[in-house]
């Protein structure tokens, strides 16, 4: 025991040096789907992530705050980008500690490209970091004027960089997401450049597009937030629901907010604000991130992109051939067929205008849709036959037998319940249940499935 006084002052320092440290706060016990192991036979399937090279130190802006950099969406301009930022960040705590830099796209465009001429006390300078061709959601979706803009992009950081987090909108978080990608690849002018992601309604390059073969090659190892609204009407949610997998389930924090097509409004009252706030403290800290314990983080913990696939083997000259093939136990269903006598109808009165897009100027619109949604209904009632007809004598042609019971399942929503008018029922498939119940329908076909010696079997779907 000492010797001096029960109370009075105490120094902390001797000699300039600290006599005490701040404890390391205790390590947040990992959520169960974190420690789930895959199931052996598919381990061969996930590419091994590489180390993402993260700037050195934290909180590089000025009287240490984070310093921050937003890209925006199409077709819009700084003034609206950082009424973007005020709404998003609103009710957070420690807003004043974050500095923000918006990076407009390079690429000027009219008011109205993006369909949207209420835009107009916000311009004129209107930009975009790419151009969709011939349409968004197509998909074999170009992005033109991209290589411009990583070229820009890279110059930018030179001059400003590093940034402790960046944050994308539709396109500008594509674009972020891609340079991410690169940054991992070992691209030497994107490495170190910043050390977390939050990313709003945004998607992955469409897998047919020409920019599919430059899509992530292995799970990021960088701490992410992925937010979308289920509500959002520019693009089918089940894009974003694509985006998460390709961020390794140690980094990814997946929240889905209700406001549309936009940046989120996170309110203080909202369970998915203190998710977002808990994030952010975590970066400003320089804390190792851990995902929250939630469902939809869960739910998704054993899936990721991309897949390593086994290469084809090769067939021997005489080995007998065999497609199964499992139709549309509903067939298209009568949602598809009234949504189809509508198109038909504004047709007949010249009321279902087909836009062309002119790049740089307006976004143009899916052509032939009358056409397009007759595909789909074909498609939907397609039987075997139509794979028999083609193949000719030289493969044998098997369909999935249905029972009259599983046929009168019904596997969607309804359509009152679609949230977006880019998506129908037949688009929908969201209950656990079903997930379990094709299971057993799998099941009892293989019990009945007799493969012959030397048969090449493949199935379709």
């Amino acid at each position: 025991k000492g010797s001096g006084p029960p109370e009075g002052w105490i120094s902390l320092k001797v000699s300039g040096k600290d006599l005490l440290q701040p404890a390391e706060p205790p390590a947040e016990e990992k959520p169960a789907f974190l420690e789930q192991e895959l199931p052996e036979h598919v381990r061969g399937a996930v590419p091994e992530s590489k180390p993402f090279a993260f700037p050195k130190g934290k909180c590089f802006g000025k009287d240490g705050k984070m310093k921050m950099l937003y890209l925006h969406g199409g077709g819009v301009s700084k003034t609206l980008a950082q009424m973007q930022i005020n709404n998003t960040f609103k009710d957070v705590p420690d807003k004043k500690q974050l500095e923000w830099t918006i990076w407009t796209g390079p690429h000027s465009v009219p008011l109205g490209w993006n369909g949207d001429f209420s835009l107009k006390p916000f311009g004129p300078n209107f930009t975009v970091y790419f151009e969709r061709l011939p349409y968004a959601n197509c998909q074999w979706e170009t992005w033109e004027g991209f290589e411009k803009t990583l070229a820009d992009f890279k110059v930018f950081l030179k001059e400003n960089g590093p940034f402790d987090g960046v944050m994308g909108f539709d396109m500008g978080g594509e674009f972020l997401v891609h340079v991410a990608g690169l940054a991992a690849d070992g691209d030497t002018e994107l490495k170190e450049a910043f050390r977390f992601m939050i990313l709003f309604t945004t998607t992955a390059p469409k897998h047919l597009s020409p920019m599919g073969k430059q899509r992530i090659k292995s799970p990021l190892c960088i701490p992410t937030v992925c937010s979308w609204a289920y509500s959002d009407e520019n693009h089918p949610f089940m894009e974003y629901e694509e985006l998460p997998l390709f961020i390794h389930k140690d980094f990814r924090e997946v929240i889905v907010h209700a406001d549309g097509h936009r940046p989120p409004s996170f309110k203080k009252e909202q369970s998915v604000f203190q998710r977002f706030v808990r994030f952010l403290d975590c970066m400003q800290k320089g804390l190792p991130f851990t995902p929250s314990d939630h469902e939809r983080s869960e739910e998704r913990a054993n899936l990721w992109l991309p897949l390593l696939r086994a290469p084809a083997r090769s067939l021997a000259d005489k080995a007998e051939l065999r497609l199964i093939v499992a139709c549309d136990p509903m067939g298209a269903g009568s949602d598809l067929v009234k949504r189809l006598e509508v198109l038909q109808a504004l047709k007949s009165k010249g009321e279902l205008p087909e836009v062309e897009g002119k790049p740089w100027v307006t976004s143009g619109m899916p052509p032939r849709p009358v056409e397009r949604l007759q595909l789909q209904i074909d498609i939907c009632n397609a039987s075997h036959e139509v794979f028999a007809a083609a193949a000719g004598q030289g493969v044998c042609i098997q369909s999935v037998p249905y029972s009259d019971e599983q046929r009168q399942v019904n596997w969607h929503c309804k359509s009152e319940e679609v949230p977006s008018r880019q998506l129908v029922a037949k688009d929908i498939i969201e209950s656990e249940g079903h997930d379990a119940l094709v299971r057993s329908w799998a099941k009892e076909f293989l019990a009945s499935f007799d493969q012959k010696e030397g048969e090449e079997v493949a199935l379709v779907g």
